[in-house]
């Protein structure tokens, strides 16, 4: 086997572990978009807990050709940025949204090719779905204020029962002196 046929073979699997590793990723077109824009939205995705590779489009199919992903050679095409969302998929969406808002307001979805998320394909569309959702500790508040909520209410009940009781009990003896 020739040296270099050995070395692709070894990227490739680097790209599978990146993609068993990741929650999300986003297939991102960096097209007429200068260096220090690219750099920045790097540091963002960082931050975010991602990683933002850029490679061989030929590679990187080898590395989703057990995915769904094979059926969309089309978001390969082109310069493409991998987007690796290894936390919350929602925060890195949200980076990759805002940044192509910057860059393309009318359009902000243009820049954007498509994702792969737990063996599905999502549109560009769905990737705007998934930024413009809550971060995760006002959903899990939500959820805990529903739960929570039933539960003040009986207590309530419980409470007024008594209350009213003592309320009407001295009312009578008001009335009674």
């Amino acid at each position: 086997m020739r040296r270099s046929w050995e070395q692709k073979g070894k990227v490739i699997e680097a790209y599978r572990e990146r993609i068993e590793r990741s929650n999300l990723v986003v297939f991102f077109d960096f097209t007429y978009v200068d260096a220090q824009a690219i750099t920045k939205l790097r540091a963002d995705i960082k931050e975010a807990e991602g990683e933002m590779v850029v490679g061989k489009n030929t590679l990187f199919y080898r590395a989703f050709m057990d995915t769904v992903i094979r059926d969309h050679r089309e978001v390969l095409t082109g310069p493409t940025a991998f987007v690796f969302a290894y936390g919350d998929p929602v925060k890195v969406a949200k980076v990759i949204f805002d940044f192509s808002k910057e860059i393309d307001k009318d359009k902000p979805l243009s820049k954007i090719k498509g994702a792969y998320m737990q063996g599905r394909f999502l549109k560009p569309v769905e990737v705007q779905a998934l930024a413009e959702l809550p971060p995760k500790e006002v959903l899990i508040s939500k959820l805990m204020g529903a739960i929570q909520g039933p539960i003040y209410a009986l207590v309530m009940a419980l409470k007024s029962a008594p209350q009213k009781l003592v309320l009407t009990l001295k009312a009578i003896e008001e009335k009674k002196s």
